[in-house]
């Protein structure tokens, strides 16, 4: 599989980075508010070279994901960082919060993207500090093995996955 910038029609390149640089540069828009533009060169300067970066990290096609999939996963991403702030402010203000600490291990997907997502994503889950990725595997640090930690993750990859098209 070729990967990569240099190995895309120019056609592709430039699709890319006007689609890039529209969203981009819409965004900028819209936290500008109801500020006037002066220095626009420099917001087209900005949004330009922002938009290279992005174009060279993440070239067009190798980071594909579903849209509806992607809008379903982000109410789930909220209640689940919330439910974790949360459960981290009573294991710090109320100390009568269970603490059993250890480690679990997860088996990731071969996809780089979902595992790195579902590293990610982890950490924001109740009861979990931490991970780290392997080559085999995901080592989770939990707060109390008491929890449904590892049917939670189960549930991150089906959600993680769906935002995926199809292998």
């Amino acid at each position: 599989m070729k990967t990569g910038i240099k190995n895309l029609k120019i056609s592709v390149i430039i699709k890319g980075f006007l689609l890039r640089f529209t969203l981009l540069a819409a965004g900028w828009m819209i936290l500008l508010g109801e500020h006037k533009l002066t220095d626009i060169w420099f917001v087209i300067l900005f949004v330009a070279a922002t938009t290279v970066i992005s174009m060279y990290t993440v070239p067009p096609g190798q980071w594909v994901l579903r849209p509806l999939g992607a809008v379903r996963f982000f109410p789930y991403f909220i209640t689940m960082a919330l439910r974790g702030g949360w459960d981290v402010a009573r294991r710090v203000f109320f100390r009568t919060v269970p603490i059993d600490p250890g480690f679990i291990t997860i088996e990731h997907d071969p996809n780089p993207q979902k595992t790195l997502i579902l590293a990610w994503v982890i950490s924001l889950l109740p009861g979990t500090a931490s991970t780290v990725i392997t080559d085999e595997n995901i080592l989770v640090h939990v707060l109390d093995r008491k929890l449904p930690v590892t049917e939670e993750i189960q549930e991150l990859q089906n959600r993680i996955n769906d935002m995926f098209p199809a292998d």
